[in-house]
């Protein structure tokens, strides 16, 4: 696609935004739905079990459209898309954010009917605080209100630490708690893993898994950065260290949790029982066969996104806003250690492992348990072009000679084109390729940022197509033309708004991307009874009658 016949999708990316914030106008309050049902253009809900509904305004799963909105304004002059976000914001901010704790009511389990302006959530996870993975939009927050911003992130914490000495933390926080004005300075910072006993790791009721502690890191850097707090960053720091702690001495592979679940409860005799209080799943699933390493922590076959893209982005961004070299090549070392083992570079697929490198390709599941039904088999799965944003961010903020030859091979295997594996500067790059990732189109930007090369534009060009014509039905963003609902946090539009800012020489202007979006999660009525569901797949993965 060369310069002169390139099409530009701002009209319809204009055109998607107003009908976010026309979602607005359907409510009394200026409260954004999270998503539409494309055939009545009504918000999404979310259905209880008893049958009742309520409007889903998840303040947490619209962060994503408060950057697009940012991005609209630094790419059309227009600060009237900014302002709606603010203005929405500001109104959140000021009526769901909890006086005793500082926590605001969104997350994972609660969120804000969009009908009624009702804090709402699923019973059984008793409307609890969750972020996973979300990394909210504090720059901008922070900016509209300086003051909850910096008591959310410092109430996060409280709420999500059970236990400072022993760094036992959780995905789940309570609402109403106080928070000391002392948080960051009550405790010292001592390792709770200890690597010469791996694989044995410390027990812990509360679930250290990355994806919730990396937002609270997220989350700690953040309010360092805004008040001066070096003790924040200082526990930040601290609780990332203990997954560097945790990974295999052997491989190096990193780690999905740094402990492993304390046994409060006997086991019971039905295997698809699998609360955590039963103690460790991955022992109670894969024990008899496997011994020691089967923990939850040691567990890369189930999905390994977060910790080879969530993760190292945020941390990455981290390390980049505080300077933290030390930080960026701990970050690197665990990609470098998790792709020399667990990608298969000439299938270009990723192997499904325990992090102690056994290949597990063709593993069939003994018993029932929380990986999955007796019977599943494990099959290696195609790569992700997401994984070059991964690299490619990586690649140009630690000077790493294997860092960026293992970048080169994987952007070469992808089919589009040759880096220089010393410098990554392009050699031959295609304009063509059927690849349809939005993540792709940022590490394109990101790469284009140090290497102005115009066949990067041309090929984030193509991808863009590509998304747009795979995508994009009925002004809406879907899986497929054939899906009934919108989810309007999807990073889709982003995308395309940051390659439109591209070419107007405003990438670096535009907020970073980080997520794919937030979630609800909890129980619903099916047609087989009351299950524990996703609104990804419960709601947005519906397909039309």
């Amino acid at each position: 696609m060369s310069a002169s016949s390139r099409i530009s999708f701002l009209p319809e990316l204009t055109d998607y935004y107003q009908r976010i914030l026309q979602t607005a106008q359907q409510s009394s309050r200026p409260l954004l739905a999270d998503g539409i049902d494309t055939t009545t253009h009504q918000p999404v809900c979310w259905t209880y079990p008893d049958g009742t509904k309520a409007g889903m305004s998840n303040f947490a799963s619209q962060q994503n459209i408060l950057r697009g909105l940012c991005a609209l304004t630094t790419i059309t002059g227009n600060d009237s898309w900014r302002q709606q976000a603010v203005t929405i914001s500001d109104f959140f901010l000021k009526h769901y954010t909890d006086s005793a704790s500082g926590l605001f009511h969104w997350g994972g389990h609660r969120f804000i009917n969009h009908q009624t302006g009702t804090i709402e959530g699923p019973a059984n996870k008793e409307c609890v605080h969750e972020l996973k993975h979300h990394f909210p939009f504090y720059d901008f927050l922070h900016g509209i209100d300086a003051s909850r911003t910096e008591q959310y992130l410092k109430g996060f914490w409280a709420a999500h630490v059970y236990d400072w000495e022993h760094l036992d933390l959780g995905r789940h926080g309570e609402y109403g708690k106080p928070v000391p004005d002392d948080l960051f300075q009550r405790y010292p910072c001592e390792d709770v893993v200890n690597p010469t006993k791996l694989p044995e790791l410390p027990e812990t009721k509360g679930l250290t898994f990355v994806n919730a502690a990396t937002d609270l890191i997220y989350a700690a850097s953040h309010y360092a950065r805004y008040t001066g707090d070096q003790d924040a960053y200082r526990w930040a720091r601290h609780l990332y260290r203990q997954f560097v702690l945790a990974r295999n001495p052997k491989t190096g592979m990193p780690v999905y949790q740094f402990s492993s679940p304390i046994q409060r409860e006997p086991i019971p005799d039905d295997d698809t029982i699998t609360f955590s209080w039963f103690g460790d799943r991955a022992k109670r699933q894969f024990g008899p066969e496997f011994g020691a390493i089967a923990r939850e922590a040691n567990v890369l076959f189930r999905d390994s996104w977060p910790v080879i893209v969530d993760n190292p982005l945020a941390m990455l961004e981290v390390a980049k806003t505080h300077q933290d070299q030390e930080l960026a090549r701990d970050v690197v070392s665990a990609i470098k250690a998790y792709y020399s083992h667990a990608w298969d570079e000439q299938q270009n697929a990723i192997i499904p492992m325990w992090n102690d490198g056994e290949d597990m390709t063709g593993y069939v599941f003994p018993r029932h348990g929380y990986y999955g039904p007796k019977g599943t088999t494990l099959s290696r799965q195609p790569a992700d072009p997401a994984y070059l944003l991964t690299l490619i961010r990586a690649s140009f903020l630690v000077n790493d000679a294997e860092l960026n030859q293992l970048t080169a091979r994987m952007f070469q295997r992808f089919g589009l084109g040759v880096l220089n594996p010393l410098t990554l500067e392009p050699e031959s790059i295609t304009t063509e390729t059927t690849l349809a990732s939005p993540y792709l189109i940022f590490a394109l930007l990101d790469l284009h940022q140090h290497w102005a090369d115009a066949r990067l534009l041309q090929l984030s060009d193509t991808i863009a197509a590509n998304l747009m014509k795979a995508h994009y039905h009925r002004g809406y963003f879907l899986p497929d033309s054939s899906h009934r609902y919108c989810r309007f946090d999807d990073p889709i539009a982003f995308a395309l708004l940051a390659n439109e800012a591209a070419h107007q020489g405003k990438y670096a202007q535009l907020p970073v991307h980080l997520s794919t979006g937030g979630y609800l999660h909890g129980e619903v009525m099916t047609k087989d009874g009351i299950k524990t569901v996703y609104d990804r797949q419960f709601i947005y993965g519906v397909k039309l009658a």
